[in-house]
């Protein structure tokens, strides 16, 4: 696999390198943003790594850019070693998705690459839309319309709203709903799966009348988690 890697520390960039090639993969190396770009224009890459503090372009520049020429591909995984939780919140929002804190342990990032790279295999494969009750989702392009109408969601919205229809009939419990739209465990005070839960209740109209219900289960205060279950009327 091919990665692009943006990393302006040469140890670091030299530690990240090592990992990468240990699991078989070719590494690009620039120290920019502004290099990552014009590589990018030219060149398909599997994987982008991008240390969210390096010089020129910040890291919301780059992932913009790559999501709006690129669209979901390549996957993103940004690096760093101090960013307030809700920045982070913020770029797994806007189409990272993944992100390691430095210094991080390098079987960590190797399981972290290989899990993205593999997801994305999976992504590529032909699949058929989805129709429940008056939605249609588009796992290839990566839209949901109701009643004919595009609903416009953030990418981790349409993960969320993904996985649910994926598994529609079955409940999806909140360790598996972050795995599937996330890829790893999220932090046990994180809101982050709330918040998209009650976003895509109001921009879906997730009611009986529009052929889909969206229900939530919780448990007891100590051992809480929300068990969402999407199901044709």
């Amino acid at each position: 696999m091919s990665i692009l890697m943006v990393e302006a520390d040469v140890a670091q960039a030299a530690k990240t390198e090592r990992v990468l090639h240990s699991c078989g993969h070719d590494v690009i190396k620039v120290t920019r943003g502004e290099s990552a770009v014009r590589f990018l224009k030219y060149n398909a890459v599997d994987l982008v790594i991008f240390d969210w503090q390096v010089p020129g372009m910040s890291g919301f520049d780059i992932l913009h850019w790559i999501r709006s020429h690129l669209g979901v591909e390549p996957p993103f995984l940004f690096l760093t070693r101090s960013i307030p939780e809700v920045e982070i919140v913020h770029a797994l929002e806007a189409g990272a998705d993944d992100y390691v804190i430095k210094p991080f342990d390098t079987a960590g990032l190797a399981a972290r690459v290989n899990a993205l790279l593999l997801r994305a295999q999976r992504n590529s494969k032909p699949v058929q839309s989805i129709r429940i009750g008056a939605y249609v989702l588009d796992p290839t392009q990566r839209n949901i319309s109701f009643q004919g109408t595009a609903v416009k969601l953030t990418t981790k919205e349409f993960d969320v709203i993904a996985c649910l229809f994926d598994n529609a009939g079955r409940i999806v419990s909140r360790a598996l709903l972050e795995k599937l739209a996330w890829g790893k465990t999220l932090d046990g005070g994180s809101r982050t799966i709330d918040t998209h839960i009650y976003r895509l209740r109001r921009k879906l109209q997730l009611r009986p009348e529009n052929g889909a219900r969206l229900t939530t289960f919780m448990r007891t205060a100590t051992d809480w988690m929300i068990l969402a279950s999407l199901a044709p009327q």
